[in-house]
């Protein structure tokens, strides 16, 4: 496959762009893949899309990653100039606790901060879970100041930057910035004249898959793949029989999560397709959560859907840790996939 662009990677999980304002990632896509594409498009909602045409009434095959990641909005700024935060996806208080920000502010400005939460001084504060709305960022500024800089509606992005460690990958925004970077990857590789093929970055995946609905109903594809990132399980004392996919043992081809149940004959395809290639991969059953899968899944007729995943470690927190076998290989069977999706047949496809 060639040597892994971790450039691209690394600048992928390092530009900011929370729910919302995947702005910086639109830029980045349009320099990666809008060349290799005969049409381009941003919509109102901000998903991003490169089309490459095969030829006239062929099939039309989607791909869907989201550029969106996890972050915060300014709420208030109190009388000491400490600042409270409304959450923009899921998140957990008591993991971003000593972890710094970056406030991206109405005039263009980029302001650090550090994450605290309220002093715990009694013991019902203690010994029970952090709360959202106990936790606040220390920008060192008085509220005059503060005030001045920063205002209600200003967005928040982790800062934690991208690092390799021995044969991992440490990063603020792997999910789902590694899915975009497979699907770059597997767009820019792949040579397929027998089909159509919408590689579309989708907005506001954290918030309710609001990008992938809309981008669905303008793509109208006849197959689709999702790219996003999954549970692990493989860390200390996690009971070995809730294990998902742990890192390093492949690409993973998703069965079902809580939001969606994969079409049973594109997840054979693929799965059939990787033994064949001797591709490593896993099957993966996720008990909660969702991905763009689903509500493409769900556009008009319905069309046959799938999602390739990454296993990831501490995923919905300020730094996530991802194996660099997984992402080789999530984007050989992808590659895979659109060299050969013309050949896959089921009931309702064209």
């Amino acid at each position: 496959m060639g040597e892994l662009n971790t450039g691209l990677l690394k600048r992928l999980c390092e530009v900011d762009g929370v729910s919302g304002r995947e702005d910086g990632v639109i830029s980045l896509l349009k320099e990666e893949i809008g060349g290799l594409a005969d049409e381009t498009r941003v919509d109102a909602v901000k998903n991003f899309t490169a089309v490459r045409k095969g030829g006239e009434g062929i099939r039309k095959v989607m791909l869907a990653a989201h550029m969106d990641e996890i972050g915060f909005l300014v709420f208030n700024i109190d009388d000491a100039g400490f600042i409270s935060l409304a959450p923009i996806g899921g998140w957990a208080a008591e993991n971003i606790i000593g972890h710094s920000v970056r406030i991206h502010t109405r005039q263009g400005a980029v302001i650090p901060g550090v994450v605290q939460r309220r002093a715990a001084w009694l013991p019902e504060h203690v010994n029970r879970q952090t709360r959202l709305d106990e936790i606040y960022i220390d920008t060192g500024m008085q509220s005059e100041d503060a005030r001045a800089k920063i205002s209600r509606g200003d967005w928040v992005s982790m800062a934690t930057p991208f690092a390799e460690m021995g044969d991992c990958f440490l990063a603020k925004a792997f999910d789902d910035r590694v899915g975009v970077f497979v699907m770059a990857e597997a767009f820019r590789r792949y040579r397929n004249p027998a089909i159509d093929v919408y590689a579309v970055g989708t907005s506001q995946e954290e918030v309710g898959l609001r990008g992938a609905t809309v981008a669905a109903m303008d793509v109208k594809p006849d197959l689709a793949i999702a790219l996003d990132v999954t549970g692990a399980g493989d860390i200390p004392d996690h009971p070995p029989r809730l294990k998902i996919c742990p890192l390093g043992g492949g690409a993973a081809v998703k069965f079902m999560d809580g939001s969606v149940i994969s079409s049973p004959e594109l997840v054979e395809f693929l799965r059939g397709m990787a033994e064949k290639r001797g591709i490593d991969h896993q099957m993966e059953i996720l008990l909660a959560g969702g991905t763009d899968t689903s509500v493409i899944q769900r556009w008009g007729a319905g069309p046959h859907a799938a999602c390739i995943s990454i296993p990831t470690r501490y995923g919905h927190g300020p730094g996530a840790v991802i194996h660099r076998h997984d992402v080789e290989t999530a984007i050989e069977l992808l590659t895979a996939f659109l060299e050969e999706a013309h050949l896959f047949s089921a009931p309702g496809l064209p």
